[in-house]
């Protein structure tokens, strides 16, 4: 008897932690199942590079969740094994940027033509995203940039838990790096959820040879610490491909259900040519959060 009670135990456990993953990742099951279709489509129709543009809605907008899916896409296919390769996303956007191919985000058979032939890109994996209720709808389609021809699209749905929320109402500046204008909105410059926190960049100024980025953290979940590391751990790089660290620091914050806190992390010592950071990377205790393409004030 002690026996069966120490098993059901075990068993109940299993399927306690079980569940919580499957809830934890449910997106990712959804991206993965979506992705490893496509993988197989692309790889029949036999084309050798492949580019994942910005996810918008139904009238072309990208937000910050839209950029989070294709990001999340891109990785997924990049590692599907099907001997196709994956261009670099901040590489592409640049060109997008550069050549001024899509103002809103939309990508029209015009539009995949000239990204393929500038690119070297032979198909292009694009999406919208729309909430519906307690979910959000996604339809993804696959374009040969030859012909603009659909080869294939495919849709699912994700849970609209309040990270996914946050990222909705977040929208994305399009436009050349240099020529966005300072975070005067009071709205936030980018948005990373990461270990059920989310994490705002409120603004990034440029003062005193001193980059101070700031943020609004938000825990909807229970009551828990945070931990943010500067020095060798955190780091932004320039366009120019050069490195630095940030301030030596910790910061060490509770946040109880609910509860959004502010926080930043400076870069000291810095040239006054940088006017647009390509990458920033802030270590916490949940993970890596990386923001890209943050235009400074002064």
């Amino acid at each position: 008897m002690t026996y069966n009670i120490r098993k059901f135990m075990q068993v109940a456990i299993l399927a306690m932690g079980l569940v919580t993953v499957c809830n934890l990742s449910a997106y990712e099951a959804e991206i993965n199942r979506l992705s490893a279709t496509m993988a197989k489509k692309i790889a029949a129709a036999k084309k050798a590079k492949v580019a994942v543009v910005d996810f918008t809605n139904l009238q072309g907008d990208v937000t910050e969740l839209g950029r989070f899916i294709a990001e999340e896409f891109s990785v997924a296919l990049a590692g599907a094994g099907k001997g196709f390769k994956i261009v670099d996303r901040t590489h592409l956007n640049s060109i997008i940027k550069e050549h001024k191919l899509s103002e809103k985000g939309i990508i029209d058979p015009n539009t995949a033509r000239k990204l393929g032939k500038i690119a070297g890109v032979e198909a292009l994996v694009t999406g919208t995203l729309t909430p519906f209720g307690d979910t959000v709808r996604i339809v993804v389609k696959i374009l040969d940039t030859d012909t603009a021809e659909v080869i294939d699209t495919n849709g699912g749905k994700i849970a609209k838990t309040e990270a996914i929320k946050v990222l909705i109402a977040t929208s994305v500046r399009l436009g050349s790096p240099s020529a966005r204008s300072p975070n005067k909105s009071g709205k936030p410059l980018q948005t990373v959820e990461a270990g059920g926190f989310i994490f705002q960049l409120m603004s990034s100024q440029f003062s005193n040879k001193t980059i101070k980025f700031s943020f609004v953290i938000t825990n909807p979940g229970e009551d828990r610490y945070l931990t943010i590391t500067g020095g060798s751990y955190s780091k932004l790089v320039d366009y120019e491909g050069n490195e630095y660290s940030a301030a030596r620091s910790q910061v060490r914050k509770r946040l109880l259900p609910n509860m959004s806190v502010k926080s930043s992390v400076s870069f000291e010592n810095m040239p006054p040519k940088i006017k647009v950071i390509a990458l920033l990377e802030i270590h916490t205790s949940v993970g890596v959060l990386q923001f890209r393409n943050v235009p400074l004030s002064r």
